[in-house]
């Protein structure tokens, strides 16, 4: 159950709250906490009848067993990366509200794997975009694409923050990553499928309108929207055994650029990413793809032949 459909446990919801309100979490991030929150107080009530306050490390333990382990186990079978956010909501509600510090050694944090992810070729990607019938799908995909956006960046465009004058496109700060406003280039391409929208679509569009607006007035379309397009055009090319997912169009926006010649300071700045580290993913992305075309190994040098 949605913690937001119920009246339990308000007065813990109510205290973590205020206390990401103040940190300035931003709205979605507060929303993941007080679910977790809200289903922890939950089971340890059902399970051992007690409130989050009365929790024993070993209890806490245990509903962080119970949301890992298998549903053949009597578990959630949740990933990894899920369990952790439970466990960083209950870190976090110790630390601040009950004042008692929760240590990696009380709650260790689960090992989380880091394959690389699956990206289209260019080839790929262009058959993915450009044979997308709807207007409105085509741009969706050419906006991940080509100015290599995220999807919450994507669904949160307005008319106003594209320029085709200067040919950029602004990220508002609200909906920035960085939490700063941030510019990112808009090819020449992509202008015309954003007319090609306009025209069909959205003409008389004020700049203020969001640019994907939602069913309900004044709001845009959800976060699932674009999962939903690129699931339904991967099924109709017969690619859904690929694991492409719609950020599989910013990575591979990202490999293309690297490819191309960018070093990965370039790239860093192009995806906007705070760290580096974050970027190095490409680096050994391009290295796969090189494997992949037999690149000679250099012991097979006839220097070395016997």
């Amino acid at each position: 159950m949605k913690y937001t459909q119920s009246g339990q446990f308000r007065p813990e919801l109510q205290a973590i709250s205020d206390v990401l309100e103040l940190i300035n979490y931003r709205s979605r991030t507060i929303d993941s906490y007080l679910q977790s929150i809200f289903e922890c107080c939950g089971w340890l009530d059902e399970t051992y009848s007690v409130s989050l306050g009365e929790a024993s490390v070993s209890q806490l333990r245990s509903f962080l067993l119970h949301l890992k382990r298998s549903r053949d186990d009597g578990g959630k079978g949740y990933a990894p990366r899920s369990v952790n956010i439970y466990n960083c909501a209950i870190k976090k509600y110790f630390r601040y509200v009950l004042r008692k510090d929760l240590s990696s050694r009380d709650l260790p944090t689960m090992r989380v794997d880091n394959p690389l992810p699956k990206v289209p070729s260019q080839k790929e990607a262009a058959t993915l975009i450009m044979g997308t019938q709807n207007p409105k799908h085509r741009l969706m995909l050419a906006l991940a694409y080509g100015c290599a956006l995220r999807m919450t960046e994507v669904i949160t465009l307005r008319f106003g923050d594209i320029s085709f004058s200067r040919s950029l496109v602004t990220i508002r700060a609200e909906n920035s990553k960085n939490r700063c406003e941030e510019t990112v280039e808009l090819p020449d391409n992509l202008k015309k499928i954003l007319l090609d929208y306009y025209c069909q679509c959205m003409r008389g569009a004020k700049p203020d309108d969001w640019l994907f607006p939602g069913q309900k007035a004044g709001t845009h379309i959800s976060k699932g929207t674009p999962g939903r397009v690129i699931s339904k055009r991967l099924k109709e090319l017969g690619w859904a055994s690929r694991g492409y997912t719609f950020h599989s169009l910013r990575h591979a926006h990202a490999l293309r650029y690297y490819l191309s010649g960018a070093d990965i300071y370039q790239v860093q700045v192009r995806l906007r990413h705070r760290m580096v580290s974050s970027t190095t993913i490409y680096v050994r992305l391009a290295g796969r793809l090189q494997e992949r075309r037999n690149i000679e190994n250099p012991f097979d040098d006839p220097a070395f032949k016997i």
